[in-house]
């Protein structure tokens, strides 16, 4: 059974002394979403998440789809499972062709495959109609069937519009939200809870939902060795799968 990974802090613990993590389990909640506006730290909650992956399942594999392609992943240069710019679309392509491997029989294995796709709604935008609509289908299959697979995505661009997403958007279980949302962004994703979203949310600092049921606010934690963080991520990145290790 797949054990739980500890993401962020909870901030009412937090408040009141206590370091309590909030628990994300990839078994019941296996994709994320992850948003806000530039600035609001996406990136360095994001690095955490992939570390944490990295560190607490041993046999995981992770394909990093860099869109924005700045300076925050170039530590993963030249591995052969990061994709930059517009080798984002070999990057899904591969990525893609590993899960109908599993879905056909011919993969039987069910090590943690996970998708980091940065910036995803930019990468559709900057593609044909035509084009954009196939690499949705592809998101869209991964969303709705990868679970079964131990497959996994994880989203980080600023806006969560559903025509990134076609009809697939229900499918991010877990959603995390970083900085002070618009009442657009909180009736997308928070509808039944952004009366309890306060405007005081800072850099690092949001809210966290899972399953659509599990509302709870959130503080990024600090990050004490970015290198040895980098180091555990590229691991991740070039690993090969160890079988029978963090199944689902």
């Amino acid at each position: 059974m797949m054990k739980n990974i500890e993401l962020f802090i909870q901030e009412d613990f937090y408040h009141h002394g206590v370091m309590q993590y909030v628990p994300w389990n990839p078994a019941t909640a296996p994709h994320i979403v992850i948003f806000g506006a530039t600035g609001t730290g996406k990136t360095y909650a994001t690095k955490l998440m992939l570390g944490r992956i990295s560190i607490q399942c041993p046999d995981s594999c992770i394909y990093v789809c860099d869109f924005k392609g700045d300076s925050d992943f170039s530590f993963l240069e030249g591995e052969s499972r990061f994709f930059r710019f517009f080798d984002c679309e070999k990057g899904l392509s591969i990525f893609y062709d590993e899960f109908q491997k599993r879905q056909s029989g011919q993969d039987s294995r069910r090590h943690f495959l996970l998708l980091f796709f940065d910036e995803w709604a930019s990468y559709i935008l900057n593609l044909d109609k035509k084009k954009a609509e196939d690499e949705k289908k592809k998101l869209a299959s991964l969303l709705m069937l990868g679970r079964s697979f131990n497959v996994h995505v994880l989203i980080s661009q600023q806006r969560v519009d559903a025509s990134y997403f076609n009809a697939a958007r229900d499918n991010f279980n877990l959603v995390v939200a970083l900085g002070n949302l618009s009442e657009e962004g909180k009736e997308m994703m928070f509808r039944e809870f952004k009366d309890r979203m306060k405007p005081d949310r800072k850099q690092g600092t949001g809210y966290m939902l899972t399953n659509g049921t599990d509302f709870t606010p959130i503080l990024v934690p600090s990050i004490s060795n970015m290198e040895r963080l980098h180091h555990c991520i590229k691991q991740a990145v070039t690993r090969l799968p160890l079988p029978g290790a963090c199944k689902a």
